[in-house]
């Protein structure tokens, strides 16, 4: 018994060191998975920081395609009424019709008769067409335009006097 009684000490001594160890471990353990822990969440309050910053993006994004979106819509409205608008105007010009039939038939050399007869153009109508097409052909020279033609500014240089010299 004496041996275990000399052994007892020795081995409390290590029944607490053990466990001493074995709470060192422990500890250590829960600090590093605090760590560990603290370290997620500020790594998931970064990730819903990036989350919400992304979703008021995407809400940005989505109010402008709506703008956007009225805009086309907009647009396709303005091109729906120039088109019916064009369409109007081409039916409805029959003048600018007779006019261009007038030019080509000058162009091709018909007379001042036939352009009263055939597009039934008053006379001084089809002697401007006449006119203007021999124009536009560089038969006839075009006057160049004044900036006031109501006030035409005809420039006479005066003469010039010289002294006179009495010859005696």
């Amino acid at each position: 018994m004496s041996e275990i009684s000399s052994l007892l000490p020795l081995l409390i001594g290590a029944a607490v060191f053990v466990a001493l160890c074995v709470v060192l471990v422990f500890v250590r353990v829960k600090r590093s998975n605090n760590q560990r822990w603290d370290t997620q969440r500020q790594h998931v309050r970064g990730i819903e920081k990036e989350l919400q910053k992304t979703n008021k993006q995407l809400l940005e994004v989505r109010s402008v395609m709506v703008g956007l979106g009225q805009k086309v819509a907009e647009q396709q409205d303005v091109i729906q009424h120039l088109t019916e608008r064009v369409t109007e105007l081409e039916h409805t010009d029959s003048d600018s019709r007779l006019y261009s039939r007038a030019s080509k038939m000058v162009q091709l050399g018909a007379g001042i008769n036939e352009l009263i007869e055939e597009c039934e153009l008053p006379k001084a109508e089809a002697e401007l067409m006449m006119s203007l097409q021999s124009k536009i052909a560089g038969k006839e020279k075009v006057p160049p335009l004044s900036s006031h033609p109501e006030r035409k500014k005809v420039h006479k240089t005066a003469p010039v006097r010289r002294p006179q010299h009495k010859i005696k």
